[in-house]
């Protein structure tokens, strides 16, 4: 009982507090509540629970190890279980964080130029003024509008040498009177781009030399090397003349350097309409600004420098013009010493009838008023005097650079277009361009800020100084020489990107196949039911042309060896309006009214060049085809072939050769490029092919001949480059490709053969020769190994 008594009687003890001794009865435990000693029972109780855990532990610590390994085995097995079939593509944006698959990519972009069209806003701002190279207005509004869209342009800038017009005229003169002064302007529009008089630009040429010259004339047709002989066959009287040539056949460079071999004082270019085919006003039709017809003030200012033989600043040949770390060097190897002009169609009317009569007639005739196409020299004392003063300064240009930058290294692809112009025209050429720009620039921003990567750099470059002879391209190129020839993949150039109806795709035939399989992606005017493509074939049968001249993918693929693409719509002759180039009538007025009045043509564009940049820069393999590149060569190399037999007939080292050449041409295009080909299709599809993680040693072996075949289609082109370049054109390195030396307007193909048999130059022929054979027998290396 008293035991019971007792028991009932006990304090209660906690049950953290168990493993404490028992406090002795009678006595009272002293109670401390400062925060010191909370925070030293506090650490006492917890160096005792980490003491009895580590004693625990250690007692069981191989079970404890054999638990924690097989968590994590368990974990990593039901997990690698689970982990879904792959594919290289696939792996590729996930490992980068791109947030967009391929077809969402393309998907987001051609909404995004459907679903609105700036390039009327763009163009008029453009157009709004006159804008030479340097001019600071059209660049501040290049990169505000880029800076509007979310990027970050960087300026490059170059100090070039050029010429901005002081004075120019053109007078007749019948004994000793001035008979006729002609304005060198065109007529006031009303409405138009030249409707502010101070806008209007005298007719002047890039890189012409300043002088006055006086003298009897003479009427050279074309003023190709064909007009010339014609002449001199005829016993005409060329030297110590001004030779008035019609615009055409050539550029306005060689034209004035044949006029100066022949013995030229001074030369003038007009544009005659009877070359703009059906729309003239002798034909019916009404002249601008009432009609789609050329107005007969229109004139034709243009660049003189020999850009065939090398473009970019003529002072600084092979190296960026900057400042003062560059030697200026003597250009006149590349510029004529004589005085030129341009002139209009009505203005060079009165000097032209006073040669009826005299010489020879031409047999293809014109629409100058009253002329009847004699070739003169005028009489004993009708003269024409030429008066040229140009101020030649260095100034500053600006190239804006824009880059979205991409998961590959070194696989970069620029889209170009220089927005400078000669007068406060330029709606066709180049701005049209400059808008379809920007608007590509549009969708990519969408498409950026939606967390699109793409596995490609693209880089988006507003060139300036384009127009005097490409020189913001140029200079560029000549400063990252190293760093494109390494790691660009492509150029895609955008100059007169619209001015008539007919899509014309000018290409380096290792890009044909992938710029025929966007027209098919492409909607033409938003048009559901039509593609591009289906448009294409129906009016000019789909075809691509052969890169000239004259504008800026020359650094690139004929100095560089970067595969290249011009894209355009350009005139119809038969029912398309004339645009007027380079005149205060390629305005915004004219591209609103008959160019592309809707600006769905633009639009088309845009779409287009984005589509094709997209297929370049989202697909893991490049989607180049060089079998067609090599049948390509080998159908020039053919007809070629009995010229080089015909000129050197018993040569039997040259036999040799072409036979060799011949050769090797089959065997590229019957074996080694259809194989190589075969096998990049048969990467590509690996590179879909989903494969499961414990296959990941076949991944790293589709990643290795990824990254293998993606090199050697990069190399290709490179290889046809020669140190020496063409013969007289250094700048020229591409053994395929070049502009024709004799007109410089057109391309031609194995232009250092064809120079050399129509030079009849048995060593150059027999150089070519070699060296064509030594490319080939590099690539079939590169192709089989």
């Amino acid at each position: 009982m008293a035991n019971s008594d007792r028991s009932s009687n006990m304090p209660t003890i906690p049950n953290d507090e168990e493993s404490q001794p028992l406090v002795p009865r009678g006595m009272t435990r002293r109670r401390d509540n400062s925060v010191a000693s909370f925070l030293a029972r506090g650490r006492s109780n917890t160096i005792s629970s980490l003491k009895s855990g580590y004693e625990t532990v250690k007692k069981h610590k191989d079970e404890f190890w054999l638990l924690i390994i097989g968590s994590i085995v368990l974990y990593l097995g039901f997990t690698l279980a689970f982990l879904p079939r792959t594919s290289l593509s696939r792996d590729f944006r996930r490992w980068h964080f791109s947030k967009l698959t391929k077809p969402e990519a393309f998907r987001i972009y051609v909404e995004a130029i459907m679903k609105e069209n700036k390039c009327p806003e763009h163009l008029s701002n453009y157009t709004s003024r006159t804008h030479w190279a340097g001019d600071v207005e059209t660049l501040e509004y290049t990169v505000e509008e880029m800076t509007k869209l979310g990027f970050t342009p960087k300026l490059e800038k170059y100090h070039t040498w050029l010429n901005e017009p002081v004075r120019t005229e053109v007078t007749l003169w019948e004994l000793d009177h001035m008979t006729f002064n002609a304005s060198m302007i065109e007529d006031y529009v009303v409405g138009g781009a030249s409707a502010d008089s101070s806008e209007q630009v005298f007719g002047f040429h890039g890189y012409s030399a300043n002088g006055t010259v006086k003298s009897e004339y003479v009427y050279c047709n074309y003023g190709n090397s064909d007009d010339y002989k014609y002449l001199i066959d005829n016993n005409i009287e060329l030297k110590g003349k001004v030779h008035i040539i019609r615009s055409g056949t050539t550029s306005k460079g060689i034209a004035v350097r044949n006029a100066e071999e022949r013995g030229a004082l001074g030369a003038i270019l007009y544009t005659d309409s009877s070359d703009d085919g059906l729309i003239t006003e002798r034909n019916g039709y009404k002249a601008y600004p009432d009609g789609p017809a050329r107005h007969e003030s229109s004139i034709e200012r243009g660049s003189v420098l020999l850009s065939s033989n090398s473009p970019g600043d003529p002072s600084t040949p092979g190296a960026p013009s900057k400042l003062k770390q560059v030697q200026r060097l003597n250009a006149t190897d590349v510029i004529p010493s004589i005085p030129s002009v341009p002139m209009s169609e009505r203005e060079v009317a009165p000097l032209l009838r006073h040669l009826n009569g005299n010489g020879i007639q031409w047999t293809n005739k014109g629409n100058v008023k009253g002329f009847q196409y004699f070739s003169g020299p005028s009489d004993m004392g009708i003269e024409c005097q030429i008066v040229n003063d140009q101020k030649y300064i260095l100034k500053e240009i600006t190239n804006v650079i824009v880059e979205i930058p991409g998961i590959f290294k070194e696989q970069d692809i620029i889209i170009g277009n220089h927005r400078d112009a000669w007068t406060s025209g330029g709606a066709g050429a180049p701005n049209s361009g400059s808008a379809i720009l920007l608007e590509i620039a549009r969708g990519f921003s969408l498409l950026h800020q939606s967390g699109w990567k793409p596995l490609r750099t693209i880089k988006l470059i507003s060139w300036d100084g384009g127009e005097q002879g490409m020189l913001g391209s140029t200079e560029y190129g000549e400063e990252h020489s190293k760093a494109l020839s390494e790691g660009t993949v492509a150029y895609l150039n955008l100059d007169v990107g619209v001015v008539g109806s007919i899509l014309n795709v000018k290409s380096n035939p290792l890009l044909n196949e992938l710029i025929i399989r966007s027209s098919k992606r492409t909607l033409f005017k938003d048009d559901p039911d039509v593609t591009l493509y289906d448009y294409w074939k129906e009016t000019s049968g789909a075809t691509l042309g052969l890169l000239g001249s004259g504008t800026d993918f020359a650094v690139f693929q004929n100095h560089l060896g970067i595969p290249s693409v011009d894209f355009s719509f350009t005139r119809d002759p038969e029912k398309d309006a004339v645009a007027q180039f380079h005149s205060n009538y390629d305005s915004y007025e004219w591209m609103e009214k008959f160019g592309d009045p809707d600006f769905s043509l633009h639009s088309t564009m845009a779409m287009f060049v984005g589509v094709t940049t997209l297929s370049l820069a989202e697909n893991e393999l490049l989607g180049f085809k060089t079998n067609e590149y090599m049948v390509e060569i080998s159908e020039y190399y053919n007809s070629l072939y009995p010229s080089i037999s015909k000129t050197f007939p018993k040569d039997k080292l040259i036999r040799t050769l072409q036979k060799n050449l011949a050769d090797a041409l089959e065997l590229l295009t019957t074996h080694s490029s259809l194989d190589f080909d075969s096998m990049v299709d048969f990467v590509r599809d690996e590179t879909q092919q989903d494969y499961p993680w414990w296959q990941w040693n076949k991944k790293l072996l589709v990643l290795t001949k990824l990254i293998s075949t993606n090199s050697k289609l990069r190399k290709l082109d490179r290889y046809f480059l020669s140190e020496e370049g063409l013969k007289g054109r250094s700048f020229m390195k591409h053994s395929i490709f070049a502009p024709d030396k004799i007109t410089g307007n057109q391309g031609d193909v194995l232009p250092g053969l064809h120079e050399a048999v129509l030079s009849e130059n048995r060593q150059e022929c027999i150089f070519w020769l070699e060296t064509l054979l030594t490319q080939l027998d590099k690539i079939v290396s590169l192709l089989t190994t």
